[in-house]
């Protein structure tokens, strides 16, 4: 096996490995109560990098974009309707959507449904009553830029606009979820 060859596999099986674990790091910026906070890497979707931007239509149906909603903690979570696992934490979805008090604190949740239609979307949704809101990204662009290899993923997206977190699977409690958002929203 040449020395190439064997980087690539390397790189290859870290990038894998590290995809499945999940991420939960702190961003690299400097955060000294003087600075501003500057990421020190460009946009990505990796932990301390800045989350890559996207337009959407809200449930209003007014368009907007992801860095409008800075100064905002956002969690972006994608799935698709015949996920087990995606099915599985929903409820805790449904229960965070609707949390008065981590919305008073500046929290939003975006879902994106990737590569379903809207109708099989639609129908899913009724049929098991969740109504919190879902983005269609049914031609996958917002999925490939955040580089969704696995879903459930979710990505928790500080007011700064950097990803603080990434979550590869689905969260099993609610404990889960809550010791993120701990550190998460402060």
């Amino acid at each position: 096996m040449t020395k190439a060859r064997l980087m690539l596999t390397i790189t290859l099986i870290t990038l894998v490995i590290n995809g499945l674990a999940g991420c939960s790091s702190t961003p690299d910026v400097d955060t000294s109560p003087d600075s501003e906070i500057i990421p020190l890497i460009g946009v990505g979707p990796q932990v301390g990098k800045l989350a890559p931007d996207f337009e959407f239509t809200d449930a209003e149906g007014n368009s907007t974009s992801l860095s409008n909603l800075r100064d905002k903690y956002i969690i972006l979570n994608f799935w698709q309707t015949w996920c087990q696992p995606c099915k599985y934490e929903m409820p805790l979805l449904q229960d965070l959507a609707y949390d008065q008090e981590k919305a008073d604190n500046g929290l939003i949740l975006l879902t994106v449904n990737s590569g379903e239609s809207a109708d099989t979307v639609q129908r899913f949704m009724k049929e098991r009553g969740f109504s919190f809101p879902v983005l269609l990204d049914v031609q996958k662009g917002i999925s490939r830029s955040y580089n969704v290899r696995f879903i459930p993923t979710t990505f928790f997206i500080g007011r700064d606009g950097i990803i603080s977190n990434i979550r590869v699977g689905a969260f099993m409690n609610e404990d889960q979820l809550e010791k993120i958002l701990n550190t998460f929203i402060k």
